[in-house]
């Protein structure tokens, strides 16, 4: 693509991709599996090693692939997903606060996390 899209805009045109094509209907469970099987196939490039399989351009197209399906999902719930991130990450940054992560040793970073982890407790819906 030869200019850059902001967020909004790529949003935008992805829905009218799908309102041409008629897919604007994708019922949330084959959203939700759609979105596991994409990720799963990210997942794939690097079975086996630590380093992808694959070009950036191969990874770039799985990512796509996930974040579409995810932009039709909250669609579909009425997700607004910058406010969901903002959200997402008022919450995660009290349950993991910066100040417990400021080792560089990937042992006391381990540690850290699994401590926030421990003191974390899921609150269960009824």
């Amino acid at each position: 693509m030869s200019t850059r899209l902001t967020f909004e805009q790529a949003v935008t045109l992805y829905r009218e991709f799908l309102k041409a094509r008629n897919w604007s209907n994708g019922n949330p469970r084959d959203l939700a599996i759609s979105i596991s099987l994409e990720a799963n196939e990210l997942l794939e490039h690097y079975q086996w090693a630590d380093t992808p399989v694959g070009t950036p351009d191969e990874l770039a197209d799985e990512l796509a692939d996930i974040l579409l399906y995810a932009i039709q999902f909250a669609d579909h719930y009425g997700i607004d997903i910058p406010s969901s991130l903002q959200n997402k990450m008022e919450k995660s940054a009290k349950k993991y606060p910066a100040e417990d992560f400021t080792s560089t040793d990937p042992h006391a970073l381990r540690e850290a996390w699994l401590t926030a982890k421990k003191r974390h407790v899921k609150k269960e819906s009824l």
